[in-house]
């Protein structure tokens, strides 16, 4: 947004020159970009400069001169300089009543959550006539050009307060009445920018008995433009839902002024104020004494600011720092925040509605630190790092409690299911796979419920069965994790084992959805890994009952996770994946990893790439574990990103393409040293793998 100096200067009492001016607005959240010096031409051979501003969304009350120059006042004042804070004069007319006035305008609003406020003026016995030089040159130096003396004075006052105004003629009002409505079904419109729209229901109009003006009071009806001889007109001033306007404008792909300014939100308590101010400007531009004024006001369901208590000792944690109180009431009073009450631990304050971005505690928070100075803030010399999550004081319930948000934040559920299952052939199955019995309940209360579970995969399934036919979307995916014990008997033992199921439904039928859907699974236990501090692990093939193409991962050569998708047909056409986790080794692990520092590397890292043909046999796994064995201190991590088949290659063939990542401690790793290992290495995948070297970049 483009700010002129001498424009500002009018409100604000500054003796700073511009460029001081840019510094402070930068540091108190409002950058200036550039800063541009221009000549006034006739105004008195000033000079003038153009402030680039760049104003964040949520910042609409510093869109404006006015709002940027509250803004200066309020950190200038905190920080003992003396100026003075000049609102712009404005002519008070009678609001809703003017004997004077015959053809007052009715104003009707059929939208109240759409419109929230709507204040028009009828202006009568005007000219249209070019405007003074120095309303033409203001305009001009923020890149807005002249139309005319009533016009200018529109945009003239938008870039003042930032309030968009209307303009109507009045005797091409039908019955008087200003409408705000949702427009009719397959209603066309064109606008001043000769595009013909077709509007529907959700579109708000403003209008007439018959005609319309203008869609949402951002772009107006073509037939509505002001011609030399209107000598009467109207001015609505509006306060819109921001949501609906923004809505609208990309729906319609309408960007104007008036649209950017109420899509981020307008203050209500300004419509009327702004009226007053174009009445003043008029009197002043116009000088005749037979104009007259008349404002109507609808604010059906007044807004209120909301009421936020503002701790003391949340202050001091945010900004770590103690700021005093009297040093807190003075900036919240030069923001013109309300202190409704007080005592010693707490602020219950009130802000402007012009501050649309001041809605909690954190946020005034921020406006307290923003003019306080966040240079102000000292900070330590020494780093200090905070103490070292509860996951690692090794007490199983902790271990739990941290892996268990974690399963909460990827979007699975907990479920807590009964132990005791109904007899089923699967069950059978998958005892007999592991050469173990299942275990009977000789006098079971429920004759159909008479096994105990040797899996938690059975009380996922009849989960998952259950809340299939209950879902209320048809793409929705079911994702849930247990813990819980699992029961058989084995050598004449009954033995007893704590496991973590973790099941994934994806209810699409789509053909790839099985591949993206068993890696979505396995990252989940991946990032588990990684939140325990277990790198060392490998993957093999493993036969499985009831899971096809199933993975099982091994730490210190013991099976520590099984992951794959269910075999059988539960639901069909739908895939369930399934990884179950040996809970007490997953604990046994974490106990006995150790807590060490590595310091990062202070030279930078090079990558290699390097495609290779390889049997189709070898895996993933075989290829990895192969070069980790491989002793080398300058190949800091290898990535295996991509096995590709195709139809040039032999039957037996397939291509995989790694990246080596090399680094060291000591010095930064030239192009000779990097190739003649890389070199190395091929020698080495050559002889271990039979593979042909297809690609190095």
């Amino acid at each position: 947004m483009k700010i002129s100096y001498n424009w500002l200067k009018e409100y604000i009492s500054i003796d700073i020159n511009a460029e001081k001016i840019s510094n402070i607005l930068t540091e108190i959240g409002l950058p200036v970009k550039n800063t541009k010096k221009i000549s006034s031409g006739k105004e008195e051979n000033k000079e003038d400069y153009i402030l680039d501003v760049e104003i964040t969304p949520n910042r609409t009350d510093a869109m404006s001169h006015y709002g940027i120059a509250r803004d200066l006042y309020t950190v200038l004042k905190f920080r003992g300089n003396m100026v003075r804070l000049s609102k712009p004069l404005r002519y008070k007319t009678t609001i809703n009543e003017d004997k004077k006035i015959n053809n007052n305008i009715k104003i009707l609003i059929k939208e109240n959550q759409k419109c929230i406020r709507y204040s028009g003026m009828s202006v009568l016995k005007i000219n249209i006539e070019p405007s003074p030089h120095w309303l033409t040159y203001r305009l001009k130096s923020i890149g807005v050009d002249s139309v005319n003396n009533i016009i200018d004075i529109a945009n003239y006052v938008m870039y003042e307060l930032g309030q968009p105004i209307h303009i109507f003629d009045i005797d091409q009002i039908e019955e008087k009445k200003i409408i705000i409505k949702n427009a009719e079904k397959n209603t066309y419109f064109q606008s001043e920018d000769n595009i013909t729209r077709k509007l529907n229901e959700d579109d708000l109009i403003i209008c007439d008995t018959k005609k319309l003006f203008s869609i949402s009071g951002i772009i107006n009806n073509i037939k509505t433009k002001l011609q030399r001889n209107t000598k009467n007109i109207f001015l609505g001033s509006a306060c819109f839902n921001p949501t609906f306007i923004r809505l609208t404008g990309k729906k319609h792909s309408i960007k104007t002024n008036s649209q950017y300014l109420f899509e981020r939100g307008t203050d209500p308590n300004q419509t009327v104020f702004a009226l007053q101010r174009i009445a003043f400007l008029i009197k002043e531009i116009i000088k005749s004494k037979k104009i007259y004024f008349n404002i109507i006001d609808v604010y059906p369901n007044p807004i209120c600011s909301p009421k936020i208590k503002l701790r003391h000792k949340k202050i001091r944690n945010i900004i770590g720092k103690k700021i005093s109180k009297k040093k807190i009431k003075n900036i919240l009073s030069l923001l013109e925040i309300i202190i409704h009450y007080e005592n010693d631990k707490y602020f219950l304050v009130e802000p402007p509605l012009y501050r649309i971005d001041v809605k909690r505690e954190i946020d005034l928070i921020e406006e307290i630190l923003r003019i306080h100075g966040i240079n102000e803030i000292k900070t330590s010399n020494k780093i200090q790092i905070s103490p070292l999550p509860n996951f690692f004081y090794k007490t199983e319930y902790q271990i739990q409690k941290t892996l268990f948000e974690q399963l909460v934040c990827y979007g699975f559920q907990e479920i807590i299911s009964s132990t005791i299952i109904k007899e089923n052939k699967y069950s059978f199955l998958f005892n007999s796979f592991l050469n173990r019995e299942e275990i009977k309940i000789i006098n079971p209360t429920n004759k159909n419920y008479k096994l105990m579970r040797s899996s938690l995969l059975f009380s996922m399934i009849d989960c998952i069965k259950y809340n299939f036919n209950r879902i209320n979307y048809p793409n929705s995916d079911i994702k849930l994790f247990e813990k819980g014990k699992v029961y058989y008997k084995k050598n004449n033992k009954f033995l007893e084992k704590t496991y973590l199921g973790i099941s994934l439904f994806q209810n699409e039928e789509k053909k790839y959805i099985k591949f993206k859907s068993f890696f979505y699974l396995k990252g989940i236990i991946e990032q588990i890994f990684q939140k325990s501090g277990i790198s060392s692990y490998t993957q093999i093939y493993s036969e499985h009952p009831l899971l096809e193409k199933c993975i099982c991962i091994l730490h210190n050569n013991k099976n520590l996770v099984e992951i794959g998708r269910l075999k059988n047909d539960f639901l069909k056409k739908k895939e369930i994946f399934y990884a179950e986790i040996d809970w007490e080794y997953l604990i046994s692990i974490i106990r006995s990893n150790k807590i060490t520092y590595i310091p990062f590397s202070k030279y930078p890292i090079s990558r290699r790439d390097l495609s290779l043909l390889i049997d189709k046999n070898i895996s993933f796994e075989e290829v990895n574990q192969l070069i980790k064995k491989r002793e080398n201190n300058l190949v800091n991590k290898i990535r295996i990103y991509d096995f590709y088949e195709n139809k040039n290659f032999p039957k037996s063939k397939k291509s995989c393409t790694i990246s080596f990542f090399f680094g060291s401690k000591k010095e930064t790793l030239t192009d000779i040293i990097i190739n003649h290992e890389m070199k190395e290495i091929e020698s080495f995948l050559k002889k271990e793998l039979n593979a042909e070297i297809r690609e190095k970049k």
